[in-house]
Formats: C-alpha cells, sequence, structure tokens
C-alpha cells in the first residue's frame, strides 16, 4: 500500500469529530497547503509545542481554500483550542487527503493532470530537511482568488519545525505532494508530512 493510500484510509475512515488526543474533525472552509512550495520572510513565527511556545524562522505559502472535513490539532501550531478563526479574514491551515489539489505551478487547476498532486520522498542525502515548511495548523489570511475563481489563502508557518515542535535536521528524508514528481522541489520549501518514525531515506516515487 502506498504511504498516500495509507494515509488517507486512516483519515477517512475515521469519521468521529474527535479523532483521538488532540486532533479534531473542523468542519467548513480551510486552506490546504499539501502540494505547496514557500518562501521564507526572514521573521520569525511561534509555535506551540507540548512544553511551551518555540520560535521559528517563517515561511509564507499560498494556498488553496477548500470546503469540507479537515484534520487539525487545535493545540498544536498556533491554534487556539478551537476550530474558528480569530475573525473573518482568517483561516486554518488543515488537512485532508486529495490526489487533486490546485497548485499555483498549473495556475490553479481545480482538476484532472494539472491538479494531480502525488507524492514523492525526498532524500535525506538533499540535505533539506531542514527547510521544509510545516503549516498544520498554523493560521492563514484570505487573499482573494486566482483567476479561475480558486479561493486563495496566505499561510504563515515555521520551516524545519517537525509536528512535535522540534527542530528538523537537515539530514532527514520527507514526504511532499509538491512538485508533481519534480525532485526539484525538495528545495524549495515544500509543505510535507515529515514523520521521524516513518521517514526513510529514498528519493523514489512512491507507487
Amino acid at each position: 500500500m502506498s504511504a498516500f493510500a495509507a494515509m488517507a484510509g486512516a483519515a477517512l475512515a475515521l469519521d468521529a469529530d474527535k479523532l483521538g488526543g488532540n486532533l479534531t474533525i473542523c468542519k467548513g472552509a480551510y486552506a490546504l497547503c499539501a502540494a505547496a512550495t514557500c518562501s521564507p520572510t526572514g521573521n520569525q513565527i511561534n509555535v506551540r509545542t507540548s512544553s511551551g511556545w518555540a520560535s521559528f524562522a517563517e515561511v509564507n505559502c499560498t494556498c488553496p481554500i477548500l470546503n469540507g472535513d479537515a484534520i487539525a490539532d487545535v493545540n498544536a501550531g498556533n491554534m487556539q483550542g478551537s476550530c474558528s478563526p480569530p475573525d473573518s479574514q482568517k483561516i486554518w491551515s488543515l488537512y485532508s487527503p486529495q490526489l487533486e489539489i490546485p497548485q499555483e505551478i498549473n495556475n490553479w487547476a481545480k482538476s484532472g493532470r494539472e491538479a494531480f498532486a502525488p507524492p514523492q520522498w525526498c532524500s535525506a542525502k538533499l540535505n533539506a530537511g531542514e527547510t521544509i515548511s510545516n503549516c498544520f495548523s498554523f493560521l492563514c489570511d484570505i487573499a482573494g482568488s486566482a483567476p479561475n475563481g480558486v479561493p486563495l489563502a496566505t499561510c504563515h508557518c515555521p520551516m524545519g519545525e517537525s509536528f512535535g515542535g522540534t527542530k528538523v535536521p537537515a539530514a532527514t528524508a520527507f514526504l511532499t505532494q509538491a512538485g508533481q514528481l519534480n525532485n526539484e522541489v525538495c528545495k524549495q520549501h515544500p509543505v510535507t508530512w515529515y514523520n521521524p518514525v516513518t521517514a526513510r531515506d529514498s528519493s523514489e516515487t512512491i507507487k
């Protein structure tokens, strides 16, 4: 079974509002950054961790806004214990398993080949782990729409931060849906699903 299929199957099998621990299903509009690349801002961003707040280099990521059920950790990122954004011009970056995601590299195509977002592994040999972007449960600004009508958000995310709030070592393999299998994206601050338990040193596409 592919990494994406396993991840998607686990998520879709859970139909309760509470997934266990701090994970929650939020309903409504959310930004999906899973296939985005990001740009460093030169600023710092504060991140909630199990032991308090930590500071990381900030990146900005332009992400499509979707509607539906999405997974959140309301006590991580910079969420405040609720699915509700702080005001009407803000939105949370959450996660749902999707194989088609509007992407900036293809002018935000809504479906079909140009929206295809297959996962790829980026090898630890690239030494790019400390440059990855983690947008899970972070706040975004609503940023209008693409010419084709896809609503967009600018999400403010930490660079080189793991889901546990620790620094990711440079020599770390990671999974991303950005780039449509173009491995050059691995060094463009892609949003990633990094897990220190399952990450492996492979640049091969997961099939």
